[in-house]
């Protein structure tokens, strides 16, 4: 019986982090955003989770990128998947969804660009879709490597 990849992604995390030295309790649930599906795999572990997660999500981004690396080497789709340790990103959205939103009102109010501090890409993408739904502002990313961060800018006033 072939597995899910449901299944593919719990066993290729759970041994990833049994290789790093982590027991962890894991399920992945799936969500359908029209024809594309992301999987979000969170991982409960209950000593040293600051490890696994690194200064501000780092080492958490870098897990989840091995993850896809391993996870295209055993199927032939690309999947999108989230990994999570312990709730992090799931904080780290909320502050991210509350700090966008600020901008975007400072931006509108004032008729002047707002930057953001950089950020890694995962927050990037999440301050871009939050905004996206703002008929209000764009937002651009800006800047290379670490240094790489949002503007969001009044969208112009039509004539």
């Amino acid at each position: 019986m072939e597995k899910t990849h449901q299944e593919i992604i719990k066993e290729t995390v759970a041994d990833l982090l049994h290789k790093m030295g982590f027991e962890a309790m894991i399920e992945v649930t799936v969500q359908q955003d029209g024809p594309e599906s992301t999987f979000f795999c969170m991982a409960r572990v209950e000593h040293d989770q600051n490890l696994l997660i690194g200064q501000y999500g780092v080492n958490l981004a870098a897990i989840q990128h091995l993850v896809r690396v391993m996870l295209r080497k055993k199927t032939t789709e690309k999947l999108s998947v989230v990994v999570d340790v312990n709730d992090y990103f799931s904080g780290k959205r909320d502050l991210l969804e509350k700090e966008a939103k600020r901008a975007a009102s400072e931006a509108v109010e004032n008729n002047t660009s707002v930057m953001l501090r950089p950020m890694l890409p995962y927050e990037r993408k999440i301050v871009h879709s939050f905004l996206a739904g703002n008929p209000e502002v764009i937002t651009e990313s800006i800047g290379k490597g670490d240094e790489r961060k949002v503007g969001i800018h009044p969208k112009p006033k039509e004539k």
